[in-house]
């Protein structure tokens, strides 16, 4: 019977130990003939926003250069690109130091601002589905995914990190359109997977982030490499690894979907019946985004954005970012309306200065 996945243990960010890792993987699940000479590749990093790699938010560079020592090996033509949830593509290659990488492996830089909308009935929820042209302009695209708790879908791994194909601002529309429901946002980003489909995904776990994720959690030491050319599944066998609780929205869906079929619901490789231990620390709002009757109750049992006065640089990315625009500068203040906040926490997901945390509370701490 076929692995769906190879999980190897890498203790560092060490380029030559990532690409054998990397190499084992691909023989290990027959996918060493995906990419072929004269390819011409997308690298798909999460890069949610511009920090440095050693904060765990963005894939950290020596996997984007592993990557593309073995393509290289390949004969592939490189390219590289995201759409950041706030600030620009550039900004977070230079921050990231993944830019640096970029222009020792000659891999170019892609924007995703250029749009092609898509129709398809068959999807799960977006009919319509506006992506960055980029997706279709590729022979392959390569999912280079962060292991990350977040505090609205669970976990931030390789199918949610294709939601960074929806271009810029759009992303805001389709939190606001899911509002509080968890599973309706995942079956969205189940048909951005139909749609998207990466030759493989790569998961960087060596140094994960646990807790409020995907970006103001706590940095955590996995030591994690994972392989797999079928995202769900990959996102499954990690979130069972990590030990999750329970499955999230998006392993709920495809599980559904009959995409998680019980003979393919196993990995290979040296970390594969190890287990981390102790298990991840969860984001405090995973569990609570959604439940019956919300809308009445949702204001005293579903955990919401607080901001920190002390921390709160007034710089209104939350403002901007907000999808149901309950947030603005009053008295030089940020306050949040909750009848009109969907607690999806992009606030959270998106605040430079780690001001915002999600909780229980009279909107401020």
């Amino acid at each position: 019977m076929k692995a769906s996945a190879y999980f190897d243990f890498c203790q560092e960010y060490k380029a030559e130990a990532i690409a054998d890792s990397l190499r084992r993987g691909l023989s290990a699940l027959n996918l060493e003939g995906a990419v072929k000479s004269g390819d011409r590749v997308l690298l798909k990093p999460n890069l949610i926003m511009a920090k440095a790699p050693e904060l765990a938010i963005t894939t950290h560079p020596e996997v984007v250069r592993a990557v593309a020592m073995v393509l290289n090996d390949c004969g592939a033509q490189l390219y590289l690109g995201d759409s950041p949830g706030f600030g620009s593509l550039k900004h977070c290659l230079e921050k990231s130091c993944i830019q640096a990488v970029m222009k020792g492996m000659d891999i170019a830089m892609v924007s995703f601002d250029e749009e092609t909308t898509n129709l398809d009935p068959e999807n799960l929820i977006a009919k319509k589905l506006t992506l960055a042209a980029a997706a279709f302009k590729y022979d392959k695209i390569i999912n280079l995914p962060k292991l990350k708790t977040h505090s609205m879908m669970g976990s931030t791994l390789a199918v949610k990190n294709l939601f960074g194909f929806i271009p810029g601002l759009s992303k805001a529309k389709w939190h606001l359109r899911a509002g509080h429901d968890r599973h309706l946002f995942a079956r969205v980003i189940l048909d951005i997977y139909k749609q998207v489909t990466p030759a493989w995904n790569f998961l960087d776990g060596i140094v994960a982030m646990e807790g409020e994720g995907p970006t103001g959690g706590t940095p955590r030491h996995c030591g994690l490499l994972a392989l797999s050319d079928d995202a769900p599944l990959l996102d499954y066998l990690v979130e069972k690894w990590v030990g999750y609780p329970e499955l999230t929205p998006l392993s709920q869906e495809a599980q559904k979907l009959g995409w998680l079929p019980d003979e393919k619901l196993f990995a290979c490789g040296p970390a594969a019946d190890k287990p981390l231990f102790p298990k991840i620390k969860t984001a405090k709002g995973a569990d609570q985004a959604t439940f019956p009757g919300q809308r009445l109750w949702r204001r005293f049992f579903v955990k919401k954005p607080l901001i920190s006065r002390s921390r709160c640089h007034r710089c209104r990315v939350c403002v901007q970012h907000c999808p149901a625009q309950a947030m603005k500068l009053v008295d030089d203040k940020i306050v949040i309306d909750y009848k009109r906040c969907i607690r999806c926490y992009c606030c959270q997901e998106l605040c430079p200065y780690g001001a915002v945390r999600v909780g229980y509370g009279l909107g401020f701490y």
